[in-house]
């Protein structure tokens, strides 16, 4: 072999072994293309997620995963949480731009924001509601918290923050000490502690103003009772969902349903979305 055969041959075992250990330490740092993400599937709804007070819309991401995996479009709506009418008007916005087909699903006061956002709507094909409240024509949230046995009057504390245009603005959230127990008490302690420090707070509007024209009555309706809800006792879920006419499912679980039993609010969001289909 020639001195040029001979460098030739010891640079392409050089260059074999570069490569081989460029390959090695990408794999060991983990470097592998992006999967690629979950496509909606155009012939399937919708979905706009309407999360309650005390929370937003990561308290749907457990729910919201399964549901794209499963080729559903979804929005997590961002609720202002400043009123009744303020709220349902914002989130008619959001549905307004959506698909023709979509499944509104509202959890916790969430449920009468879809209630009132959705009336008249051609868009809407079902309305799931999730440990929701279902207000009837003049209701509002304070007499049903009332009526089915709520705490909301005894662990919600008011703060009052300033407003750049002078006074204050009385809102609402739940107390740090009562959060883990009766909202989301089937979560691991360090996670609704969590959960507890990072609650929005809601205007008191949401519990006064009262509810004008059911969508209920019109939509084909769907509820999730979470049997162990501390926030919305379970008699009063069933009183709601009855009304109603909706078709029921429960389950096991907390206020904080979706994040702990995801598997089960979201089979309900995809039995909805099939009948609607």
């Amino acid at each position: 072999m020639s001195i040029t055969s001979k460098f030739r041959h010891t640079m392409l075992i050089v260059t074999a072994l570069g490569l081989g250990i460029a390959a090695t330490a990408c794999s060991a740092a983990g470097d592998k293309p992006a999967a690629a993400a979950p496509q909606p599937d155009p012939n399937k709804p919708a979905v706009l997620l309407v999360h309650g007070a005390f929370a937003d819309g990561s308290s749907w991401s457990r729910v919201a995963e399964r549901l794209q995996r499963d080729g559903y479009r979804v929005t997590s709506a961002a609720v202002p949480l400043r009123g009744l009418t303020y709220d349902s008007a914002y989130i008619r916005g959001l549905l307004d731009a959506m698909p023709n087909k979509t499944i509104l699903v509202g959890h916790s006061y969430g449920g009468a924001v879809i209630t009132n956002a959705a009336a008249g709507s051609p868009k809407v094909k079902g309305l799931v509601y999730v440990a929701a409240f279902a207000p009837d024509k003049g209701e509002s949230l304070g007499e049903l918290d009332a009526r089915y046995g709520g705490p909301a009057t005894k662990i919600t504390v008011p703060q009052n923050y300033p407003l750049t245009t002078g006074g204050t603005a009385p809102e609402l959230v739940i107390s740090p000490e009562q959060f883990p127990a009766n909202f989301a008490q089937d979560l691991p302690a360090d996670e609704a502690a969590l959960l507890a420090s990072a609650q929005r707070p809601v205007a008191v509007a949401a519990f006064t103003e009262t509810t004008v024209d059911p969508a209920w009555k019109s939509i084909p309706s769907w509820y999730l009772v979470a049997r162990d809800d501390h926030m919305i006792p379970a008699d009063g879920q069933r009183a709601m969902a009855k009304r109603i006419n909706a078709t029921v499912v429960e389950h096991d679980g907390s206020h904080a349903i979706a994040l702990s039993q995801p598997a089960t609010v979201t089979e309900l969001i995809e039995s909805a979305a099939t009948a609607a289909h």
